[in-house]
């Protein structure tokens, strides 16, 4: 076992990428973790890779209830959070500024910013 051996942790985006790399090093070094995502088949065959110790539940980082959902399931699955990974992201908007639509540019800062947010003031105990 590894240095998160026994610790239990929520990553938002993990279908791919650091999410994905992430949910299987926590799982190599002994962490129990919750996996959320939009990606819903990518997320449930992570989960499934897995095994026993990871379970995936959908979720929009842009809904404080659903991140609300990710650390209660952690807390009633494994019995507690110890880690929060905000890794949920994507390119955003980018252009010209006269040219960004503004609800474009307001996705972008719910998933790369207000979500980070979220899931730090929901993870406090």
């Amino acid at each position: 076992m590894g240095k998160i051996n026994g610790k239990v942790a929520v990553i938002t985006g993990c279908a791919s990428g650091i999410g994905k790399a992430t949910a299987k090093l926590f799982i190599k070094e002994g962490a129990r973790v919750v996996l959320g995502d939009i990606q819903d088949d990518l997320g449930k065959a992570l989960s499934d890779e897995l095994g026993p110790n990871a379970i995936y539940q959908h979720a929009n980082v842009r809904s404080e209830n659903h991140i609300k959902s990710l650390i209660e399931l952690a807390v009633e699955r494994f019995g507690k959070l110890d880690i929060m990974f905000n890794n949920a992201g994507f390119g955003g908007v980018g252009g010209p500024i006269n040219e960004i639509p503004t609800d474009a540019w307001d996705v972008t800062m719910e998933v790369m910013l207000r979500s980070v947010f979220l899931g730090m003031k929901n993870a406090v105990p």
